[in-house]
């Protein structure tokens, strides 16, 4: 099994030497999947020879697309991203391997909600419900999920089918695909901390991952 990591970057200075620094210590390799970053996060990656590409559009959602791309092509079996500012445990990522390796088809870092901030906790709370009332007949209810917005996941690349999504509707895609492909899913409980630098997520955001859901659920 041939793994990578992806960090997805959008002006990411303040925490990209540390997160780059915790995934070498695990000897993965990583690039970057970044949205014309300014403020030198770019020459961050470049000084520790860390590929960096860019995206095809704004969003999350271009950043994660471009992810599956670029470790598709370069012949890599499994692929994990995870958010580049510090809050999620880089240390866990080989217990998400280790899922994989055992017959997940995705894995995802779950979050206490506790630990997240409220103004971001109740849209997760309810993009999860959604997601669990609206996909159940795919899974059974005995087995609902619990974050479906997590910035922590494995996934095998053979297994997600192209993603339409541009912003930070992405993870509730990339979720349901997984779902409607029948893959042995398998969250993992994690730590959370408090971000390095300025959160990109809007309300807007919020509506448009539910509208994603109600896409995916009801439309072509």
């Amino acid at each position: 099994m041939k793994a990578v990591v992806c960090l997805p970057t959008r002006n990411e200075k303040d925490s990209i030497q540390l997160m780059i620094d915790n995934i070498k210590k695990l000897k993965l390799p990583v690039f970057i999947s970044d949205e014309n970053s300014t403020d030198g996060t770019i020459a961050i990656a470049v000084e520790n020879n860390v590929p960096v590409y860019q995206r095809d559009g704004k969003g999350k959602g271009y950043g994660m697309r471009k992810a599956f791309e670029v470790a598709r092509q370069l012949g890599y079996d499994v692929l994990v991203t995870i958010d580049c500012d510090c809050t999620y445990p880089s240390e866990r990522i080989p217990d998400l391997l280790k899922a994989i390796e055992e017959g997940a088809g995705m894995v995802i870092g779950v979050r206490n909600m506790k630990n997240i901030r409220r103004l971001h906790r109740i849209p997760n709370k309810l993009h999860t419900l959604a997601i669990n009332l609206l996909f159940f007949r795919f899974f059974g209810k005995d087995n609902w999920f619990h974050d479906i917005n997590s910035g922590m996941r494995a996934f095998r690349l053979d297994r997600i089918k192209p993603l339409r999504s541009k912003g930070f509707d992405v993870e509730a895609e990339i979720t349901i695909r997984a779902i409607k492909e029948g893959l042995k899913i398998k969250e993992l409980p994690i730590e959370y901390e408090k971000r390095v630098g300025e959160s990109k997520i809007r309300i807007k955001d919020g509506f448009a991952i539910l509208m994603r859901i109600f896409k995916e659920r009801f439309l072509p």
